[in-house]
């Protein structure tokens, strides 16, 4: 028998992008599915539109729900799916992208290969808004060092096995902004064995309307509250790596510092560059990570891109 799936995908007022989105669902090669689509409170028709394309797609192997979420947000209506999961394996997908055909298959097989494997990553494919195309590092065997700078475990990035997401807590419905990072850090905290799949499988669509938007500075608080939160899940776990893992969200920091000062706002900065004064510093250890980081804020700051190759072992190595 091949292992059942579950695909969990919230959706708000997506109605016209659901359908390419559920078109490359039906499409995947593997069975038997089960598509669960949570609707958030949409006013355009989207859940309508959702009952219209399962009654025409469903199957006996292939299951079509759709269910409501009243509380607002994307994780609300994660976890909503995630609770009515029946599949052993689940992913999750956003409405407004895309997978290959054969996605859920290449990794269903890497799980029948390896049994105690945990979760199955894979390359992504970025559509920016102007047009060009990305396709962020992809470093599985460094699985947390490369989540942390290069969210590996992005939403449509993985398959985990659902007792694993169910685990780690599922979704933190306090956070509005980069709670899939903060997910996949706690995914990863707990060594999980994990194999990628060296190939771009999910096409990602920039959106001028979305959850994160184009601006750091509009969403000022939501990205701190991740970072505080990864900070909790890196302090409450039992790795022997935590300073080296505080040090990487300390760059983080500096990153977003450097976005809010780009855009032209210096005052949302507050607290994020502590971890760069030198003054503050109690150890030469600290003074010197304090000032690699001081360099990488100036660097990013005036449009610099890709420091992490530069100096991110100077910063792991203090």
């Amino acid at each position: 028998m091949k292992s059942k799936v579950s695909v969990i995908i919230p959706v708000l007022n997506r109605k016209d992008l659901l359908l390419r989105c559920l078109d490359s669902i039906g499409k995947q090669t593997h069975r038997p599915l089960e598509l669960i689509i949570v609707d958030n409170g949409s006013t355009d028709g989207t859940p309508e539109a959702a009952v219209e394309w399962g009654e025409v797609h469903a199957s006996k192997d292939f299951e079509v729900r759709i269910l409501r979420e009243a509380k607002p947000g994307a994780c609300a209506a994660r976890n909503k799916g995630l609770n009515e999961a029946t599949g052993e394996l689940a992913l999750f997908f956003d409405s407004d992208d895309t997978m290959r055909h054969d996605l859920i298959s290449l990794a269903v097989r890497e799980f029948e290969k390896q049994p105690d494997t945990d979760i199955v990553c894979w390359k992504c494919e970025l559509h920016q808004l102007d047009g060009s195309i990305r396709r962020p590092p992809f470093t599985p065997e460094k699985a947390l060092e490369c989540h942390l700078i290069h969210a590996l475990l992005r939403t449509q990035g993985y398959m985990a096995r659902t007792v694993a997401f169910r685990s780690a807590g599922g979704w933190d419905e306090s956070l509005s902004c980069w709670n899939d990072w903060e997910l996949g850090v706690r995914m990863l905290l707990g060594n999980p064995k994990i194999i990628g799949i060296g190939e771009a499988l999910v096409y990602i669509y920039a959106q001028s309307v979305s959850i994160t938007g184009e601006s750091f500075s509009k969403k000022a608080g939501s990205w701190e509250k991740s970072l505080a939160a990864i900070r909790r899940d890196i302090n409450e776990s039992h790795r022997p790596d935590k300073e080296k893992l505080l040090a990487i969200v300390s760059y983080r920091d500096v990153i977003l510092a450097a976005h809010y000062a780009k855009e032209g706002n210096s005052e949302l900065i507050g607290d994020l560059l502590d971890s760069t004064s030198v003054r503050k510093s109690k150890t030469l250890k600290m003074k010197l990570r304090g000032l690699i980081l001081s360099a990488v804020f100036h660097y990013t700051r005036y449009g610099g891109r890709g420091v992490w190759k530069m100096v991110g072992n100077l910063i792991k190595s203090f």
